[in-house]
């Protein structure tokens, strides 16, 4: 496993045994609220400010082209203030205050958007979910940028996609949901009766994850007192219970799990598979790819870099991602496996550089977005250093959007959070990133958002 993995990795462990910690101490305290306690539970109320005045006035002239052009070096913009990438023409703006939003208690020293492959946005994009660097988290309006409350703690948050007051969250061995309308907390599905006789600590999907866009299916696995998974489950939400079951023997080290957007496939990122072989039923290795009742599987990648699923143009699901064995961006179509190439990564001037992929915004389908990072502030590389939508097909444009400012050093553990992780809204008009706008070691980062037009993608 490579250092940034397992750096990755570590953090996040931190981060969901905070959490843990966290939910359970609430979770066995008296119902009573204390003083402390008492943004976090009650309901989230909806901004009144006027919305941000974003520069949508015209539309600007996107970087086609995949020349290197030279870094703008700019002073921290603050915050709900908008302006314009002078070199590749997105509007950005800055939403939040790590001096200021963060509650009394917090001692978190900057506040960003979760991770690529998850979606920020809840249901009718009118509320962003932000994480803070010590496992709270908080609301905030997307058209104001207001912050509007406390989330209780909660682990593997993700927003309905269907209520837009709605999050589902896990709660060890349960999946749980809050309504930020109402403040209510309430049990999904307890899966500890699924498991009998069976030491399972924690069923998730390890972060990463995320239900079908129906809110209908979900996968997880199911972990042992040693955190390794024991069990596939694809859990149906309409009928509340388990649909199909895969035990995993001997318990193995599963990256993270997710479904498809139709709900039709179960992902599974296992360790690498040795150069030459491929993932099986009975050996699974790399990505697996297994139908909704987990009876069939097919091992498609020999080793996954970052990646997230996406719709191509005629809306197949697709796995969009690094290939680490030919270093090029690519696309596999689950349902008939075929691989395409999209365009190469140059790695000449790479100095702990890295990219992550979002796949989210599933209303446009044929498109994803790119957030690519490195620690060197003087050799540049086309991709570095910026985020940029990318055409699902071969030989699709590129368009780059801005530049995001986070000077990423792979010795500095602290910089883990300042990797951009750039995603996308629904209809990809709304892009989040994570800044630390050069503070380099600080763990003082902030969230961005690029406002797009509805037709940026049909710019010459």
């Amino acid at each position: 496993m490579k250092k940034t993995h397992i750096l990755t990795a570590l953090l996040a462990l931190a981060l969901f045994l905070t959490a843990c910690s966290l939910l359970a101490n609430r979770q066995n305290d008296s119902p009573a609220p204390s003083a402390e306690d008492e943004e976090t539970i009650r309901p989230i109320q909806r901004s009144s400010a006027a919305p941000v005045q974003f520069c949508l006035d015209s539309q600007p002239p996107f970087v086609t082209d995949l020349g290197v052009r030279q870094d703008e070096r700019l002073p921290e913009p603050a915050p709900h203030v908008a302006f314009r990438d002078s070199i590749y023409g997105g509007c950005l703006v800055r939403v939040t205050n790590r001096k200021t939003d963060r509650s009394p208690g917090d001692p978190s020293r900057g506040l960003k958007n979760e991770y690529s492959r998850l979606q920020a946005f809840n249901a009718d994009g009118s509320l962003i979910m932000v994480l803070a660097t010590e496992a709270h988290r908080y609301v905030y309006d997307a058209s104001t940028l207001e912050r509007l409350g406390e989330l209780p703690a909660m682990n593997d948050p993700r927003w309905s996609n269907r209520d837009p007051n709605l999050i589902y969250y896990i709660g060890e061995l349960t999946l749980m949901s809050y309504n930020l309308a109402t403040g209510e907390q309430r049990l999904v599905h307890d899966f500890a009766p699924d498991f009998p006789g069976q030491n399972i600590v924690a069923v998730w999907t390890r972060w990463e994850g995320s239900q079908s866009l129906d809110d209908r299916y979900w996968a997880f696995m199911a972990e042992d007192q040693d955190w390794l998974t024991v069990a596939f489950v694809v859990y149906d939400l309409q009928q509340d219970r388990i649909i199909a079951r895969r035990q995993i023997s001997p318990p193995g080290d599963v990256d993270s799990v997710t479904i498809s957007p139709s709900g039709a496939y179960f992902l599974a990122q296992f360790e690498y598979c040795e150069h030459g072989s491929m993932g099986s039923l009975e050996q699974p290795c790399g990505l697996m790819v297994y139908d909704q009742s987990l009876q069939n599987g097919r091992g498609l990648l020999r080793n996954v870099g970052h990646s997230d699923l996406a719709l191509d143009e005629n809306g197949r699901e697709i796995f969009f991602y690094q290939d680490i064995d030919t270093d090029h961006v690519a696309i596999l179509d689950l349902q008939s496996g075929t691989i395409s190439n999209l365009f190469p990564i140059d790695f000449t001037f790479c100095n702990g550089c890295g990219m992550h992929f979002s796949g989210l915004g599933y209303q446009l389908p044929g498109w994803g977005l790119i957030s690519y990072f490195d620690g060197d502030a003087v050799t540049h590389m086309w991709m570095d250093d910026h985020i940029f939508a990318v055409e699902l097909k071969p030989g699709g444009r590129v368009v780059r959007f801005a530049q995001h400012h986070s000077l990423v050093d792979p010795n500095q553990e602290h910089d883990y959070w300042a990797e951009p992780h750039a995603s996308v809204n629904r209809d990809f008009t709304r892009i989040l990133f994570t800044s630390n706008w050069g503070r380099s070691g600080t763990g003082e980062v902030e969230m961005y958002m690029i406002v797009l037009p509805v037709n940026w993608f049909q710019a010459p």
